[in-house]
């Protein structure tokens, strides 16, 4: 990478990251333009040289950090196991992501809760109808080895995200370390509620 590339990989990178972390400390509504460039250390023009404005700047966030949690999930699918083994580590991979990138992974929740006409939650619905499709795929693959899961995959995506989601949340705030949210009988605790 020549010296100029790598400078504006470094500015990009600089702008998502202050965003991201302005976005999970305030909220998506209550941070301006002015905030993420004096945040960054670079000016409006820079920013929207890579962002053609705040949403965008939301979108390619959403893209890049929620893509990799994606990325990480569909792994998890592709491996081969029992019922039980593969969601015991789909539940350990989900939970890993997100406390490895808890201010994206807050940030993601609490932009689902937005209002429907709110340019956030506009932004954010194809990230989480990806990830729902994401855990669809999980069961559509997998609940074919226990009979009785057979055409329930779409409630028990939407069931088990929920379940984790909320684990996280409430532990997030009780200041669970990401060692204690991964110990194996929580992960347990999970999964049997699915098996």
């Amino acid at each position: 990478m020549n010296e100029e590339n790598k400078y504006e990989h470094t500015n990009r990178d600089k702008i998502l990251a202050c965003a991201q972390k302005l976005f999970y400390e305030r909220g998506y509504d209550a941070v301006g333009v002015q905030e993420i460039v004096d945040a960054a250390g670079i000016t409006k023009p820079t920013m929207y040289h890579y962002f053609k404005s705040k949403h965008g700047l939301l979108e390619n966030l959403l893209d890049e950090y929620g893509n990799q949690f994606l990325g990480e999930l569909e792994k998890e699918i592709e491996k081969d196991g029992s019922y039980e083994d593969v969601l015991r580590n789909f539940v350990y991979t989900y939970i890993s992501v997100a406390t490895k990138n808890k201010e994206f992974y807050l940030m993601a929740i609490s932009l689902f809760s937005s209002a429907r006409d709110n340019e956030a939650y506009i932004a954010a619905k194809p990230y989480l109808y990806k990830l729902l499709f994401v855990v669809q795929d999980f069961f559509r693959k997998n609940a074919s080895k226990v009979e009785r899961l057979v055409g329930k995959e779409d409630f028990l995506s939407i069931s088990l995200t929920g379940v984790i989601n909320y684990y996280l949340l409430v532990n997030f705030e009780r200041g669970m370390s990401e060692e204690v949210l991964l110990e194996e009988h929580n992960i347990e605790d999970i999964v049997n509620q699915f098996v």
